[in-house]
């Protein structure tokens, strides 16, 4: 291509830039159907295993799912054994084996008659728009994406140059997970669908945390499922991109897609138990056991999708996840664990922690380091507070990404993982290809006087804070508490460094035991050459409210 040619295509795209930059959203369709949960019924199958599972223990029925295989386990069963609804909200839904393997089971529930309503962030579609109209293509299926990109859809980087003068409401994202059935079970907690987020990824996967619950809890999350689907912050896939083919022809384009998720999920074996003793939903569900569930109180809380048009921008608005947590920790009277993939507190943050520590709560933290963190630049933005967490008395711990790689080298079954504390699954499914996979943790969890637990979609971090929208559980369970606390003091012995101030003066040393022997490094472990100029070159110009 000559330069005038080239000289001409950039003026071309320049001046699409500058158009499609004022691009707008479509205004709400009059005819926009507003639709409500399905309440769970004991005419279900489902349903008549929840009221079983709550029995007298308590308002709500609670498992932890801390391995991805039992996880996506739990998630698959649910689907099939669906008569009524399903309902899906997803920060991330993706276009591969995983997103693939769900989506195909979500179908098979459409085709005999449940209702399906699948609710995306946009963010990540210029991926898998095509994977969600097929999906649409089929009867009693619902898709519609919230806060949409406007233009330049084919691409992630079109849609950010197309939003240049928008960037202020495309800034804000939908970070919720959960997954309902029947309005009888819903999983929540920190996982994405994708690869990585259950151990089939090969180059990087982590460690997470979700729960299966039952009872008072569901009908709470399916109002919460119903605020956003109905929000004009929630367009229909149709509204934003319309269908280029007929729905046949996409129905076929997705059994062609969804292939590739045969033997990706195989049964989990007859016996299987994960590192808590809980044997895998489907088995439970096939058996018509009574199911092992612990009980107790669950507070259900999630973001405003309002927030979206910046009503937390200045971490002030006391109805956010974030505050509602703030206030259980202000609560405390003797300790609060925290594990978090992504720490940001700023300065509010380090003033509460302050306080906590003055009125003699201990406190400590499992988070990423930086060779673990798939966000190098929130790492370093976090790097600011250890120091001063340390002199208050802050037990820190950072994930050791060597020793999780080693871990997940070692996986055990179609993507059965360690868990956050390394145990061994007893499944006996061929080993998942990960012979380069990195481990992190992507766990949001915290422990509050070994009595009350958050699980959720909120890191702690600015961005979940005042920009994102999350979904938050705060349960009052001594059992789950212990479970929980158990899962991440595993994971501090089994692979993460121990931060401590070097005397004299501010000097950090990352401390890591391993047979008994003591290794001390005076900087940051494991972190390459790339890692380090990115972060010199780009760590100035990145606020930490962006991150």
């Amino acid at each position: 291509m000559n330069r005038i040619c080239r000289a001409s295509l950039s003026i071309a795209l320049l001046l699409a830039l500058l158009v499609q930059g004022c691009a707008s959203l479509p205004p709400p369709s009059q005819d926009r159907r507003v639709d409500v949960a399905v309440p769970a019924s004991p005419g279900t199958a489902l349903g008549r295993i929840a009221a079983q599972a709550l029995g007298a223990g308590g308002p709500s029925a609670f498992r932890p799912l801390p391995l991805s295989a039992y996880s996506m386990d739990a998630r698959l069963a649910l689907a099939h054994h669906a008569q009524s609804s399903i309902d899906l909200q997803y920060y991330l839904l993706q276009n591969d084996v995983t997103g693939h393997a769900l989506l195909r089971a979500v179908k098979d529930a459409a085709l005999r008659g449940v209702r399906v309503r699948v609710l995306v962030d946009d963010m990540y579609t210029a991926d898998s728009s095509g994977m969600l109209q097929a999906l649409a293509a089929y009867p009693h299926v619902q898709v519609r994406l919230f806060n949409p990109f406007p233009a330049g859809r084919a691409f992630a980087a079109t849609r950010w140059a197309f939003s240049l003068l928008d960037f202020a409401r495309v800034n804000h994202r939908m970070h919720n997970k959960m997954f309902i059935a029947d309005g009888a079970f819903a999983v929540a907690g920190g996982r994405n669908i994708a690869n990585e987020y259950f151990f089939h990824d090969e180059k990087g996967n982590f460690l997470d945390f979700d729960l299966l619950l039952a009872g008072a809890a569901i009908p709470k999350m399916q109002a919460l499922f119903d605020t956003y689907w109905n929000s004009p912050h929630s367009y229909p896939l149709e509204e934003i991109e319309a269908a280029r083919k007929p729905p046949q022809a996409l129905r076929e384009d997705f059994e062609t897609l969804v292939a590739d998720a045969d033997g990706a999920y195989p049964a989990l074996p007859p016996g299987a138990a994960d590192l808590l003793g809980y044997a895998p939903l489907s088995s439970d569900l096939a058996d018509r056991t009574p199911l092992k569930m612990l009980h107790g109180q669950v507070d259900v809380m999630a973001d405003s999708p309002a927030k979206v048009g910046g009503r937390a921008q200045q971490g002030d608005d006391p109805s956010t996840v974030t505050a509602h947590v703030i206030d259980a920790m202000r609560a405390a009277r003797s300790d609060i664990t925290m594990c978090t993939p992504y720490f940001i507190p700023g300065e509010r943050g380090l003033t509460l922690m302050s306080e906590l520590r003055r009125t003699g709560r201990r406190m400590s933290l499992l988070t990423n380091s930086l060779s673990s963190n798939d966000e190098p630049l929130a790492s370093a933005a976090y790097a600011r507070s250890r120091v001063p967490m340390l002199k208050m008395g802050i037990e820190i711990d950072e994930v050791d990404e060597g020793r999780l790689k080693g871990l997940a080298m070692r996986t055990t079954g179609a993507g059965v993982d360690q868990g956050v504390d390394g145990a061994t699954s007893s499944s006996e499914a061929p080993d998942v290809p990960l012979k380069d996979a990195v481990g992190r943790s992507h766990a949001k969890l915290l422990v509050i006087d070994h009595r009350r637990s958050f699980v959720g979609s909120m890191n702690m971090d600015l961005r979940s804070s005042r920009l994102n929208t999350e979904l938050g559980l705060i349960i009052d369970s001594p059992a789950l508490a212990k479970d929980i606390a158990g899962l991440i003091d595993g994971a501090r012995a089994m692979g993460a460094y121990h931060l401590r101030l070097a005397q004299p003066g501010d000097r950090m040393q990352w401390v890591r035991v391993e047979g008994g022997a003591e290794t001390v490094y005076d900087d940051e472990p494991e972190v390459g050459i790339a890692t380090r100029l990115q972060l010199l070159l780009l760590s100035p110009f990145v606020s930490d409210s962006l991150l």
